[in-house]
């Protein structure tokens, strides 16, 4: 990953990042791929994964189901989604405050983590990978088609 990893790993990779991202780097860019393959696949795994740390977590007792709730707007709106009917399968009593508060705190998330991503963990990150891809990154010298020649 060259370019790629920018859009991958400047935030959690929610619905207003990928148009941060298209709307900054445009649809073809490196950075729009990184961006869209982390969030397919927090679509895809992510959802499971959520649901399992949910129920996980759930069963222990040692978590409110509010807080639960709360902790499940982290990810996208699909990862929200599975966590929050785990919940409310766990907890059925509190299904609508666990609805209630998941929406409320993805709503936040929403709106707090766009400005952050905007000034402060995307322009970090472009500045990581100035600093980081010399030192890090393959230093094979191109041909003239464009393809790398192999050590």
């Amino acid at each position: 990953m060259k370019r790629e990893a920018i859009g991958a790993t400047y935030s959690l990779d929610r619905e207003p990042n990928l148009a941060i991202i298209v709307d900054k780097f445009g649809p073809n860019s490196g950075e729009a791929r990184g961006a869209l393959g982390v969030y397919i696949c927090g679509t895809l795994f992510g959802a499971i994964y959520m649901s399992i740390l949910a129920s996980i977590l759930g069963s222990t007792g040692w978590f409110h189901p509010i807080s639960l709730a709360m902790g499940a707007a982290v990810g996208s709106g699909s990862m929200m989604a599975a966590a929050t009917g785990s919940l409310t399968v766990l907890f059925p009593e509190a299904a609508k405050d666990i609805a209630f508060y998941s929406g409320a705190a993805n709503l936040v998330m929403s709106i707090i983590g766009t400005y952050i991503c905007i000034f402060f963990s995307l322009p970090l990150t472009q500045r990581l990978y100035k600093w980081l891809e010399p030192i890090l990154g393959r230093r094979y010298p191109s041909s003239t088609n464009g393809e790398e020649k192999s050590a």
